[in-house]
C-alpha cells in the first residue's frame, strides 16, 4: 500500500498536526507501507529514512505588515499563490490551508504521472483543493482533531470590540472546511468526544468518522529514575490560547500553600507576556517559571521531575500534556473538558475536576501532595494505560485497519 499524505505545517513544534505526521509515517512505514509526504513550512524533521518528502512553498505573511516583508519576500509574491496568500492576509483572511491544498493539487497531480497512490491522507486542512483531487480516483480521508469552531469560539471569548470580532470571523475559513469534509471518503477523529463535535459542527454523518486515538512515544516518554522534585506542579501548552485554561490554574495557585511552584512551559515575557500579566494580577509571579521551549530530552525530564501535572484545559481535542505525563508515571489532575475524561480514568490515572473551577483544581492537587503513596499508585496505571492505548505503534495499527476499510468500500461502489 502506498499513502500520499498532505499537511500545511510539518514542524513538529508548530502543532499537533507536525507531531502526528512525524510519528504516524514512521510507524505506518514499519507496517509496510509506502509513505509520500506533501508539507509546507514550518518543514518537519527529517523522515527521508521513512517517507518521500515534497516541499511546498509558503511566506507565513499572516501577521507581517507589508513594510517589513523585505526586498526577497517582496521579489516572491510574483508567484501566483503567493500573491493570492499576500491579498488575503490584507483583509486578516487566514488563507494557508487554502493555498496549500491548492498547490498540493497541482503538485500531486504532477506526482501521480509516474506513481500511484492507494490512499490520500489531509491531515487537518480541509482545503479546496481536495475537491478536485476527488477526481483522480483515489480515496481521500482527513484527521480532525478537533473542528476550527472551538478555536473560534474561544477567540470570540477574548474579543473586546466588534472590529476583533470580525477579525476573528474573518480568520477561520470554517465554509470551506464544512463544505470540504462532507465530501471526503472517511474522517479519523482521535476521541469519541470528537465525532459528536464534528457532527455538531459540519453536520457529518456518524458513520464516516473512525476514532483513532492520538499516539505518543513511550519509549521516549518513560521515567528513567529521576528524582521528583517536592511541590512542584508542571503545565505544558499555549498560554496564549484562552482554550488551555492558565488563567484558572493560576487563580487555582493562590489557594494553595505558597510552598507549591508550578512551571510552565512556554515563553514568558518579553514573548509573551498574558499569562505573566494574570500572575501579576493574583500575585504568584514568583511562584511561576517559563522553561520557554524545550527541546524533547528536556521536556521528558521535565514530566519525570515533576509532582504532579495540571491539565486546566475549557477544551481539548485529545489532551497530549495528560497522555504524555502519564507515560512518564506522573499523576495528572486535569478537567474533564474534551476528550480528557477519555484519556485518563478518574481516580486510577489521577483526578479530574469541572472546567473553569480554581477552587476543585486546587483541592484535587492538594488531595494528591499530601498523598505520595497515591501519586505512586497513580503514576503506575497512567504508565500502563498510555502504553496499552496511546502508543504510536498501537495507533499506526489502528489507523491502517482504517485505510483498508475505507479502500474496500471506495472500490467497492465504483
Amino acid at each position: 500500500m502506498r499513502a500520499l499524505f498532505l499537511c500545511y505545517r510539518g514542524n513538529p513544534f508548530c502543532g499537533g498536526q507536525g507531531i502526528y505526521l512525524y510519528y504516524l509515517t514512521r510507524e505506518l512505514a514499519k507496517l509496510g507501507v509506502e509513505i509520500d509526504v506533501i508539507v509546507g513550512p514550518p518543514y518537519p524533521d527529517p523522515m527521508e529514512k521513512w517517507a518521500k518528502v515534497y516541499r511546498t512553498e509558503n511566506l507565513n505573511i499572516w501577521s507581517i505588515r507589508t513594510e517589513h516583508f523585505g526586498y526577497e519576500k517582496l521579489t516572491r509574491l510574483l508567484s501566483p499563490m503567493n500573491f493570492v496568500d499576500y491579498f488575503l492576509t490584507r483583509f486578516h483572511i487566514f488563507p494557508e490551508m487554502e493555498t496549500f491544498s491548492l498547490r498540493a493539487f497541482n503538485l500531486t497531480r504532477k506526482l501521480l504521472k509516474t506513481r500511484r497512490y492507494d490512499i490520500i491522507h489531509d491531515v487537518q486542512c480541509l482545503g479546496w483543493g481536495l475537491l478536485p483531487m476527488k477526481g483522480f480516483g483515489v480515496p481521500i480521508i482527513t484527521t480532525v482533531h478537533h473542528p476550527l469552531t472551538k478555536d473560534r469560539e474561544a477567540d470570540f471569548i477574548r474579543d473586546a470590540t466588534f472590529w476583533e470580532y470580525v477579525t476573528t470571523t474573518l480568520f477561520y475559513p470554517l465554509t470551506m472546511q464544512r463544505t470540504v469534509i462532507n465530501r471526503l471518503d472517511r474522517v479519523i477523529t482521535s476521541s469519541l468526544e470528537g465525532v459528536e463535535e464534528l457532527v455538531k459542527a459540519f453536520g457529518l454523518e456518524r458513520e464516516k468518522i473512525s476514532v483513532v486515538y492520538n499516539g505518543l512515544d513511550v519509549e521516549v516518554f518513560s521515567h528513567g529514575g529521576e528524582k521528583r522534585e517536592e511541590n512542584s506542579l508542571l503545565f505544558v501548552g499555549n498560554t496564549e490560547d484562552y482554550k488551555k485554561g492558565i488563567r484558572y490554574l493560576l487563580e487555582a495557585l493562590t489557594l494553595l500553600p505558597e510552598k507549591i511552584k508550578l512551571k510552565i512551559v512556554d515563553d514568558g515575557p518579553p514573548q509573551r507576556i498574558g499569562a505573566w500579566d494574570l500572575a501579576k494580577k493574583f500575585h504568584v509571579e514568583d511562584r511561576i517559571t517559563f522553561t520557554g521551549k524545550v527541546d524533547m530530552a528536556t521536556l521528558v525530564r521535565l514530566y519525570c521531575t515533576a509532582t504532579m501535572v495540571v491539565v486546566a484545559s475549557l477544551h481539548e481535542g485529545f489532551g497530549l500534556p495528560a497522555a504524555e505525563g502519564m507515560a512518564c508515571e506522573t499523576p495528572v489532575v486535569s478537567t474533564t473538558s474534551g476528550a480528557l475524561k477519555e484519556v485518563m480514568k478518574h481516580g486510577e490515572t489521577g483526578i479530574l475536576v469541572p472546567p473553569k473551577d480554581p477552587r476543585a483544581l486546587a483541592d484535587a492537587i492538594m488531595g494528591l501532595m499530601k498523598d505520595k503513596k497515591l501519586r505512586q499508585k497513580m503514576g503506575k496505571a497512567g504508565r500502563k494505560r498510555a502504553v496499552e492505548n496511546f502508543s504510536w505503534p498501537v495507533a499506526a495499527k489502528n489507523t491502517l485497519e482504517v485505510y483498508k476499510d475505507t479502500i474496500a468500500a471506495y472500490r467497492s461502489n465504483r
